[in-house]
């Protein structure tokens, strides 16, 4: 485990060496479990061709195969990070290196043009949204209407999500930095290298993500949040990217400029941008690419959000 672990400190000291990612591709070969191994190889070949798909067909089966491994209980292999908060909560958080991707979408005129963008710096996410738990541990108090210490907290506005990173912070004394993701990094994370409408494909049924499917009569269409983590991952390890609570983001809602967005959040005077659909959303604004407007004291009972870990 030790071996382990130091590879993957490694990987966080120095993300862009793809030798690194290779190399603990093999160690999981051969003392971990092969398909692991498998995984990882897969997740970092979708990564090198993502903002080139047309030019590598082999994509489709690449994505088919990490979704079958994970469906298959297999877990990806990647730099986490466990924070201890106040009352013996835990929060873990996927390590997301820095790297390009086809940012944006065709289905509405909000998510054109797609263009790629970089993102410069890694930084950890946490692998779901933020739960009712762990804000009760950190603020004191748990506004949701939908109670359960594993869902996801909700009716929380943006203002609150950021009085939680500035307390979270506080916590950690020094040894990193929580903030809301931008925008760019949101939809980056997301994605785990994938051009599909989800990270999974192209479609969405109650298998997959908690979303509202009352237009379908053989579906279970649960009308409220759920537990987080009951639903498949994706390559980076993140659950819940698709449905369950839109997710407050760091930047202002408003037009794509023509031209790749910066690592840092937008400053125009706006609504503060939410993604990944909800509980209370249909399947197409779930999607990857999918955007919506959140006011800066607006709450609502399918509005949550997760962090970033930030140690630059």
């Amino acid at each position: 485990m030790n071996t382990l672990n130091n590879m993957l400190a490694e990987i966080v000291a120095d993300p862009t060496e793809e030798t690194r990612w290779l190399v603990l591709a093999d160690w999981l070969e051969e003392h971990d479990d092969v398909r692991r191994g498998e995984l990882l190889r897969l997740h970092r070949m979708l990564l090198g061709t993502c903002c080139e798909p047309d030019a590598h067909p082999e994509r489709k089966a690449w994505q088919a195969r990490i979704v079958e491994l994970i469906a298959a209980g297999v877990r990806p292999c990647v730099p986490q990070r466990e924070v201890q908060l106040p009352g013996g909560v835990c929060m873990t958080l996927s390590f997301i290196p820095p790297g390009s991707f086809l940012m944006g979408g065709n289905a509405s005129s909000d998510e054109r043009p797609i263009r790629k963008v970089t993102l410069t710096h890694g930084f950890f996410m946490g692998v779901h949204p933020v739960t009712q738990a762990q804000w009760k541990a950190v603020v004191g108090t748990d506004p949701s209407y939908f109670k359960g210490a594993n869902r996801p907290v909700e009716q929380v506005s943006w203002e609150a999500c950021q009085e939680f990173c500035e307390k979270l912070t506080a916590e950690l004394s020094g040894r990193g930095r929580v903030e809301l993701p931008t925008e760019a990094e949101w939809e980056y994370a997301c994605r785990a290298g994938t051009t599909t409408e989800y990270h999974f494909g192209d479609a969405l049924n109650t298998d997959l993500a908690n979303c509202d499917r009352s237009k379908s009569p053989t579906e279970e269409n649960r009308k409220k949040p759920t537990d987080v983590g009951l639903f498949p991952r994706n390559g980076w390890g993140l659950f819940d990217v698709h449905g369950n609570v839109w997710e407050f983001c760091a930047g202002w809602c408003r037009s794509y400029p023509h031209s790749s967005p910066p690592d840092s959040p937008e400053t125009e005077p706006s609504g503060r941008v939410l993604r990944g659909g909800s509980w209370y959303s249909l399947p197409e604004h779930c999607r990857a690419a999918s955007r919506r407007n959140g006011g800066l004291q607006i709450h609502h009972i399918s509005f949550g959000f997760r962090v970033c870990l930030r140690l630059d």
